[in-house]
Parts: C-alpha cells; sequence; structure tokens
C-alpha cells in the first residue's frame, strides 16, 4: 500500500477518535476526509477481500444484519457499515475502521450497506474483485432525491455495469429489480414469494403498473404487497423468474415471528423467522439465498433465522415504565403500508404515535402520505387508547388521518420528544411508534435518557 493511502488511512483512524471523544455519532466525516487524501483508498483496501452490498428502496438494514448472521454462523469473519451510513464516505470509514494502522484489513468479507444513488461512486473502486450484489426491491421513495422509480433503477444498473464479474442476488418478484437480468452477468439467483401473504393486504401498485420493456399494463396472477408479486406482461412476454429460494408458505403468523416453509434450491426447509411482519420475510429470504451461495448447511440456516433480533427502528421493542414500545421506522408509501398490515394484524389497545420530519433525508416533499392507504388501520385501530403525532410535520400527519376517519378526540400533537416521552410512560399502556428517519433519531436520542439503549451512529 502507498504512503499516501496508509497516511489516508492514519487521518480517517484520528479523525473518528476525535468525534468519539467529542461524543459525535458521526460516522461519514472520516470517510470525507479519507477520500481527499487518496481518492482511490477503496480500491487499496478492498483488495484480496469478498464483497457483498446491498441496496434497493426497502429492507437494506435488515438484510445485512441477517447476512452477517449467516456469515459468522459459516465462521467466516466479516465487517460492514452497521450503522447505515450508505453513501461513498460512510462505506470508506467502514473500511478505514476495520483496517489495520498498516492498512490492512483482515476480513473474509466486507458487507456493504449501498445507497441507491451512491452505488455506482462505491462500487466503482471494486473492479474485477469478488462481488455479489443483492437488489432488494425498487418503490419511490424520497422523490425530491431520487426521482421516480425508473430512475432509480436506472442508477443501481448504472453501478453494477462497473462490476463485469458480480453475482447478483435479485428480488424476484419486483418487475423492477428483475429487469436487471439483462446485464451482462454470468451468475444471476432470484428469491422470492410464491403467493400472496395474507388476506387484505393494500393492492396499491402504482409505482409499476406497466412493463419496463413495452409499456403494457402488467397483470398478476398474486401480488404480496405494493408491486410485488406474481407479474406478467401478455404482450412482450416479460414475467415473473422462478426463484431459486421461494416461500412456499406460512405455516403460522405469530406476534413477534412467523414460521415459514422454503424451497431452498431445490431442497424444503421450515423455520421460524424471529421478526415481525410479512415484508420483512423478504429480506429473511435474500439473506438465505447469499447463505446457500456460501454454503451454509440448513441447520445453521434454520438456526439463524430463529436466533435473529430486531435492530434500530425496525420493529425495534424497548421496555419503559413496565409497557413496550415499539419503534417502527416508515419512509415510503409501500413500507407504511406494510407497516399498516402489520398494525391491523395487531389490533392495537394502546397508543399510537406517528412522527414525521422533513428533513433532507427523509425528503422534502412529504405528499407522500397521501398515497398511504391509511384508511385501510381506521377500523382496525379503532381500540387504540389515544393518538400522538411528532415532528415537524405533525400537524401534516393529523390531518391526513383526520381525513382517513380516524376518532379525532383521540388525538394530540406533541413535538417535544421528552415531553411525549413522559407521557407515554404515565399512560399505563403500551405503545407503537411510526416515525420517519430523522423523526426516528432525534426521538431515540431523547428516550435514551429516560431508558438505557444501545447507540447508533447517525449518517
Amino acid at each position: 500500500m502507498s504512503i499516501r493511502a496508509t497516511l489516508a488511512v492514519w487521518a480517517g483512524k484520528i479523525t473518528t477518535k476525535i468525534l468519539k471523544l467529542a461524543g459525535s455519532g458521526g460516522t461519514s466525516l472520516p470517510g470525507k476526509v479519507v477520500l481527499k487524501l487518496c481518492p482511490d483508498i477503496l480500491g487499496c483496501l478492498a483488495k484480496n477481500m469478498k464483497i457483498i452490498c446491498v441496496t434497493g428502496t426497502n429492507g437494506k438494514t435488515t438484510t445485512c444484519h441477517i447476512i452477517r448472521d449467516m456469515l459468522e454462523a459459516n465462521g467466516n469473519t466479516v465487517f460492514g457499515n452497521d450503522a447505515g451510513a450508505n453513501l461513498l464516505g460512510g462505506v470508506v470509514a467502514a473500511f478505514v475502521s476495520a483496517a489495520s494502522m498498516g492498512g490492512r484489513v483482515d476480513k473474509d468479507y466486507a458487507l456493504l450497506e449501498c445507497d441507491e444513488a451512491a452505488l455506482k461512486s462505491i462500487v466503482e473502486h471494486f473492479g474485477e474483485l469478488d462481488v455479489t450484489a443483492v437488489v432488494t426491491n425498487v418503490f419511490r421513495d424520497q422523490l425530491d432525491r431520487y426521482g421516480e422509480v425508473l430512475t432509480t433503477v436506472n442508477k443501481i444498473r448504472f453501478g453494477l455495469e462497473q462490476l463485469p464479474n458480480v453475482k447478483l442476488v435479485l428480488n424476484a418478484d419486483c418487475s423492477l429489480t428483475t429487469s436487471l437480468n439483462d446485464l451482462s452477468h454470468s451468475e444471476i439467483y432470484y428469491y422470492g414469494v410464491n403467493g400472496p401473504l395474507y388476506e387484505g393486504t393494500s393492492s396499491d401498485i402504482s409505482d409499476a403498473v406497466y412493463c419496463i420493456h413495452c409499456k403494457h399494463k402488467y397483470r398478476y396472477h398474486y401480488h404480496t404487497f405494493g408491486h410485488l408479486g406474481g407479474f406478467y406482461c401478455d404482450k412482450c412476454g416479460y414475467q415473473r423468474v422462478t426463484p431459486n429460494v421461494a416461500l412456499t408458505k406460512v405455516v403460522e403468523w405469530r406476534e413477534q415471528s412467523s414460521v415459514v416453509r422454503m424451497d431452498v434450491f431445490g431442497k424444503t426447509v421450515e423455520a421460524e423467522v424471529m421478526l415481525p411482519g410479512g415484508y420483512n420475510l423478504y429480506n429473511a429470504l435474500a439473506a438465505v439465498t447469499i447463505a446457500s451461495l456460501i454454503g451454509l448447511s440448513q441447520d445453521k440456516i434454520i438456526a439463524v433465522l430463529g436466533g435473529l433480533t430486531t435492530h434500530f427502528g425496525r420493529m425495534e421493542q424497548v421496555e419503559y415504565q413496565g409497557h413496550k414500545l415499539n419503534l417502527v421506522l416508515v419512509k415510503n408509501p409501500a413500507g407504511f403500508n406494510e407497516v399498516l398490515q402489520f398494525l391491523i394484524q395487531q389490533r392495537p389497545e394502546g397508543n399510537i404515535v406517528f412522527g414525521l420530519n422533513d428533513n433532507y433525508a427523509d425528503g422534502k416533499d412529504i405528499s407522500w402520505i397521501y398515497d398511504v392507504e391509511f384508511e385501510r388501520l381506521t377500523e382496525a385501530a379503532s381500540g387504540a387508547k389515544h393518538f400522538y403525532f411528532t415532528g415537524k410535520r405533525a400537524y401534516d400527519m393529523q390531518l391526513r388521518l383526520k381525513y382517513a376517519d380516524f376518532d379525532t378526540t383521540k388525538f394530540s400533537v406533541e413535538k417535544d420528544y421528552k415531553k411525549l416521552i413522559t407521557q407515554l410512560g404515565q399512560s399505563g399502556t403500551g405503545t407503537f411508534l411510526v416515525l420517519s428517519y430523522t423523526c426516528m433519531l432525534e426521538f431515540r436520542d431523547k428516550l435514551s435518557e429516560f431508558v438505557p439503549l444501545k447507540k447508533y451512529a447517525q449518517e
């Protein structure tokens, strides 16, 4: 490694140390410092490593956590940008943190969550390395940053084109991600769900109504949520590919998990997935595909799925004043509709908090909340004790639920997170908190003053 690259690693480590001493959670700044000194640092640090990149709109963080558990169960060493800093600076910072002072990264795998728009700037440094890319799905998300879904899938495409030897793991149920199979790669694997997940799911398929190839309207044998499912075009023949790893049956829905039957490269596997919500099953299927490709045994796959835990804001449970706070991250209509489906199944009788910000990381345009089908929750949440609204756009969210015919006598707006937490503690019941990204960060930061929480660095 060159002297310049070594000095850049030192500078990154020193910056990280200073930030920690200052009490800052930033994870991108060290990477930005390193890039100023050595723009090709990723190419230097990633030599002789295996890389797994996870990109797509929803599910990146959870999928990465499950894949990490699979890799470690296989006896592999792994590092990644666990805090979710998924732009170039955050990925570089993760490499620098894992490197020795001499610039050597002694790990088997780099497991990287990659922002869709930043994918190209990250993977262009990996050249001929052994890279596997998981593409979870493509939905409308932060329109002011990503644009429409075709723009997003093309950004992912531009990134993958930098990797002539990449192995692709694609969501077979997403017509947008499946369209990436026309890239000139020899190894492509698919995962998906072979039927509807549950009754009463959202029927909204507005994100990808028309065939990406011929613009004819898709038809469906079934759909799971959003535009995912058994799509086909009866004009040009484009259709869902039979997945290598498929969920064939949900044997039982449980409060915080589900028992499922899967076809894994032709073998039947039954396991309990210790994560709530149907959308998390997609994340598990992606990880099972990776586990199968690295040769993890069936028994170990089942053991990992049965030992999963929730992570920051992803159905995370916190005990407070003798009751559970369930923290749920939302950021776009498709994901929010799936959270509503989860709440419908729970039929909550405690509090529900809706938090909405319009910071850059959330998307400045919050009109997307009118694409969320809150009306589906109105009856199921009629027994809830109280509805709280918080965040910069709390009144916008309150108005949206008023239009959805929720009981407004149960409404309260409280933008002061400390006061809100105190009120929730005094309410004598459990709470579901459905929060946008920066609202989640801010709320959780204040919650840590009331109860001990694991710290997560921020982008």
